[in-house]
């Protein structure tokens, strides 16, 4: 895995404003397989039912109240997260013990067998002939020696189980402290936005919903203009089908580009190239992606997550991460060229939009892979 050196950029200018526009982006609680005791399986409940809170929060965020109120169900579905690591971790630091010491008894059974084996003598079949008083005496030390080399075999398989299952849990165990780190950062700074957005509106509560809508239109066309500079490569095509929940067309009530930059449920805020990019990598892989921040940091996100991530070596179904401008961009990898360059669809490029707005889907062929960090899911 090449490890991404990703610079970080501060925003600045209507950031204080804008981000009273942003929405936590709530996502399936996944149940992992390592999760296994009471604690873990109650804290993943109550994991489930914070983040559908604060989805459901985002209905009420036209007002100033509202969005207090939608941070403060944010930063507790992030806590619930966080009880939920924790729970997860203590099983998974269970597991790796039991299995370690059964790794420490097999090993030790197979060392017994092998050293049974090099005293018994020599396990050719002329050597145990001669040794024999009989052809009868022959078959049975014979079928002593196959039973002791099956059993050798399948301690050594056991071992080898073992030391893959080991190793699968102490890199789970590292991909969840990772998560939490992630997780902790939020809330740091949904607690920021919190105070700020109180201390502004606190006398003049009226203001929040004007003043949110026109600095949430501002970030919106800022963002598609700036992607479109960084990210004309390549020929803008039309034939790839848009399957995006908050399509234009979509009937769940939530349609881009008209609520751009509100509530999505993958990877962003909605009519983004975050939250499209997570909905292809979870209704295509499965993979589940939170708190990964703005574009340009996913590439060292997803790293730190401990997913496969490649510089200039793009593969089909991976997430094209480019780091250049003050929020960067992700897009979806559909395939890859003979000559090396890649097609992919993407949300909030004006440069590829089909009705050139911002906000809207749309798709490129040819497109270079200088500077692109991809990321794998298999």
């Amino acid at each position: 895995m090449v490890k991404p050196k990703i610079k970080i950029i501060s925003l600045v200018g209507l950031f204080v404003i804008a981000t009273v526009a942003s929405v936590f982006t709530t996502i399936p609680v996944l149940a992992s397989p390592y999760c296994v005791s009471d604690r873990c399986k109650q804290a993943q409940a109550a994991e489930a039912e914070a983040s559908a809170k604060a989805t459901n929060a985002t209905v009420a965020a036209n007002t100033l109240e509202g969005e207090v109120e939608r941070l403060s169900n944010e930063i507790a579905a992030y806590e619930a997260r966080i009880q939920t690591n924790e729970a997860l971790v203590e099983d998974l630091t269970k597991s790796i013990q039991e299995n370690t010491e059964k790794l420490e008894l097999q090993q030790a059974a197979l060392a017994g067998m092998l050293v049974d084996m090099h005293f018994e003598g020599q396990p050719e079949a002329i050597m145990i002939l001669a040794g024999s008083n009989s052809i009868s005496d022959y078959a049975e030390k014979q079928s002593r020696l196959d039973t002791v080399k099956s059993q050798v075999n399948l301690s050594a398989q056991a071992v080898k189980s073992l030391k893959e299952e080991l190793e699968a849990q102490k890199k789970e165990v590292e991909r969840v402290l990772a998560d939490q780190k992630l997780q902790r950062e939020a809330i740091a700074e949904k607690r920021a936005e919190q105070q700020a957005l109180i201390a502004k509106y606190r006398d003049n509560a009226a203001a929040y919903t004007a003043e949110a809508e026109e600095a949430r239109r501002i970030q919106a066309n800022e963002i598609a203009n700036e992607i479109a500079r960084f990210n004309s490569g390549g020929v803008v095509v039309n034939g790839y089908v848009d399957n995006y929940p908050y399509r234009r067309d979509s009937p769940n009530g939530y349609q881009c580009p008209r609520d751009n930059l509100m509530f999505s449920a993958y990877g962003g805020s909605g009519c983004q190239c975050t939250s499209y990019a997570g909905w292809k990598a979870y209704s295509i892989k499965g993979v589940v992606i939170s708190g990964w921040g703005h574009a340009y940091n996913w590439a060292n996100a997803a790293s730190s997550l401990g997913y496969d991530v490649r510089y200039e070596e793009p593969a089909p179904h991976t997430i094209a991460v480019s780091t250049l401008g003050t929020w960067g961009h992700v897009m979806w990898v559909e395939s890859v060229n003979s000559n090396g360059t890649i097609n992919l669809t993407e949300y909030n490029n004006t440069g590829s939009s089909i009705y050139g707005e911002e906000g809207d889907f749309g798709g490129r062929a040819g497109v270079p892979v200088t500077g692109l960090y991809f990321i794998y899911f298999d």
